[in-house]
């Protein structure tokens, strides 16, 4: 069984009309627990905000590339996202804990490092709070098989980094205790703008994703 967290930036392609591929990579990611019952899908309660946040931006106030939404257009993808996290039929709503706010103590010094280092571009404490619940999943599960979905290249640069053996990062020991050295390691983020071949994996009875 796959494990799936999604960002607002992946997720919110399945509800309005843009970049193909990305779409395309998210049908697929979807279908797995749609048709092939082999995924769990999960989107934290902060990013269901933000998608009807990001459909409404398209229908009352579009900005830059947003695509414009007609009130039946608008009407019918937000109908279809709220079919999906009702009840948890297809994205599971996944709470903010008090575990995910103390992990961020163990993300936020690495992002401030890298933020630095890319014109201090930095992640919102929204995005850092996703990467913390991404960890927790892969702690309490299986961390090969989960996956933290994106279109975020900030994101997937301090998820990757994170991933890497360090001496030192900075972070002042929290109140987890021994929990704290493996519980935040995150899973795989997978930037679904630059998909490689083979990294979206397939189930049983599914197709191989071609980028």
């Amino acid at each position: 069984m796959l494990t799936y967290l999604f960002d607002t930036s992946a997720v919110v392609h399945n509800y309005v009309e843009g970049d193909k591929s990305i779409r395309k990579a998210v049908k697929h990611i979807l279908e797995q627990k749609t048709l092939h019952k082999k995924a769990s899908l999960f989107i934290p309660n902060i990013c269901i905000a933000e998608v009807f946040n990001a459909l409404a931006r398209r229908r009352f106030n579009p900005k830059g590339d947003d695509q414009p939404l007609d009130h039946e257009t608008y009407k019918r993808h937000l109908g279809k996202f709220r079919k999906h996290i009702h009840w948890g039929r297809t994205l599971y709503p996944y709470d903010v804990n008090r575990y995910h706010i103390v992990g961020v103590d163990n993300i936020i010094p690495v992002e401030h490092t890298l933020a630095r280092e890319h014109r201090r571009d930095h992640l919102s404490a929204f995005d850092i709070l996703v990467i913390a619940m991404a960890c927790e999943l892969a702690y309490i599960g299986k961390r090969e098989d989960t996956f933290l979905v994106t279109c975020d290249k900030r994101m997937k640069q301090v998820v990757d980094e994170m991933r890497k053996p360090r001496a030192s990062d900075g972070t002042v020991p929290g109140p987890l205790g021994e929990l704290d050295k493996d519980r935040w390691i995150p899973p795989v983020c997978l930037d679904l703008r630059k998909l490689e071949a083979g990294e979206l994996k397939h189930v049983q009875g599914q197709h191989p994703f071609n980028p």
